[in-house]
């Protein structure tokens, strides 16, 4: 009895993601194995048939068992298995590597050609190289199927490198604090991504064989945010320069493309937000990141039209940029420069769709989610996550039913 409140004891004094109890029990079958990413459990015979294992196989690597510990555990906690995790690694920066050359040659090759040919289209003039929309497109495109990829593949084995005489002590709590976030519980963002989802529905059976106007997509016309372009259609859509469309239009996306993106942010930062600072927080920094960068960009782009939750998902990343830096021993440091980097990767992403993206929206997001974290919550020097207090689950039930009501609001809207 003694021995376990000391040991539990002594696990309060760590972060909830590297305590024993963050992981489940493991299998009593046997004394070792691994389960895959997919779930599905491996049996071995001893330590190195486990390590044997872990290198021949092709699926990912969750949480390993052995008779060493009594739960699971990150492969990076068994000393044995550090060799074929290297190598694992080193096979997966030597794919990414390889997949950037072949995809970044196919993408290099069509942004020179849609920069020849904006360049032709325009008479020759310099600006047609960043105002083109296609150009954009490619250099985008260029971007996440070529440089994104070789640089994954140089940055891990440069780590690897560093870490060839030395054991992954270092990567341990990154890969704990990974593996805890993604068996949390996450309903509050699965809620909002069921918005994203049903308003993307409705749209795509609005739009499917209905004629728009303008350029512009008839579920657009009837909720999104048209701004000073509203008044040239008036006489078909009477609301259409209306404030409540700075609600709705975040529910709205210009493409399947930009609404898979935007999907993948919010899962990524909603987990993240709901399992560190809680669920209140997440829908009051979502729905006053949307709200605010809906008005960045009537501002800033007065006449083009916007859609799109980016702002809200930026307000996230920018709230998590702020709580982790005031709760500086509640995230391993290598997962806080992960948002740092996202950041950069948004401006390089504004900059080479800047003739198409909203970087107002971006903008706007991002900074209403880093005054809402240096607002709401002190720097602390404790371990522990905030507990939500009676307050912000209000305000955060608030935010969740003006959320809802806005996401109606566009089902309604759209449908006309």
């Amino acid at each position: 009895m003694g021995q376990s409140s000391k040991t539990s004891g002594a696990s309060q004094t760590l972060p909830v993601w590297a305590r024993r109890d963050a992981f489940p029990a493991k299998p009593a079958t046997s004394g070792f194995g691994f389960f895959d990413a997919k779930g599905r459990a491996h049996v071995a015979d001893d330590l190195e048939d486990l390590a044997s294992k872990l290198r021949s196989s092709r699926e990912g690597i969750d949480l390993v068992w052995t008779p060493e510990h009594d739960r699971l555990v990150v492969p990076e906690e068994v000393a044995a298995l550090h060799t074929p995790i290297r190598i694992r690694r080193k096979l997966a920066a030597e794919r990414d590597l390889s997949d950037g050359l072949r995809m970044g040659a196919v993408f290099a090759a069509v942004m020179a050609w849609s920069l020849w040919s904006a360049w032709q289209n325009s008479g020759g003039q310099w600006s047609s190289l960043y105002s083109s929309q296609v150009a954009g497109v490619a250099a985008l495109l260029f971007l996440i199927f070529g440089l994104l990829p070789l640089y994954e593949g140089w940055k891990t084995k440069t780590h690897l490198a560093k870490m060839k005489h030395r054991d992954m002590a270092e990567d341990l709590p990154d890969a704990q604090f990974d593996s805890w976030m993604h068996r949390q519980r996450i309903p509050v963002t699965y809620g909002l991504l069921a918005c994203l989802a049903v308003c993307a529905v409705v749209q795509l059976v609005v739009d499917m064989g209905a004629a728009g106007s303008g350029g512009l997509k008839l579920s657009i016309l009837r909720a999104g945010l048209l701004k000073q372009e509203g008044v040239k259609y008036l006489a078909a859509f009477p609301d259409a320069t209306e404030t409540w469309r700075l609600m709705t239009t975040p529910f709205l996306h210009g493409n399947i493309v930009h609404l898979l993106m935007n999907a993948a942010g919010l899962m990524y930062l909603g987990r993240r937000t709901e399992c560190l600072a809680r669920w209140p927080h997440l829908l009051i920094v979502f729905f006053m990141a949307m709200w605010v960068g809906g008005y960045a960009s009537f501002w800033w782009y007065p006449d083009r039209p916007a859609v799109g939750a980016s702002g809200g998902i930026m307000g996230l990343l920018g709230f998590l940029m702020v709580f982790e830096l005031m709760h500086r021993s509640l995230v391993p440091r290598l997962a806080r420069r992960r948002l740092i980097a996202g950041v950069i990767l948004m401006g390089v992403i504004g900059t080479l769709g800047m003739s198409f993206i909203d970087n107002a929206a971006h903008v706007g997001g991002l900074v209403a989610g880093m005054v809402y974290a240096a607002v709401v919550f002190p720097p602390s020097a404790s371990m522990h996550r905030p507990k939500s207090i009676t307050r912000d689950k209000i305000a955060g039930f608030v935010a969740g039913c003006l959320i809802l009501v806005a996401a109606l609001t566009a089902v309604l809207k759209m449908l006309g």
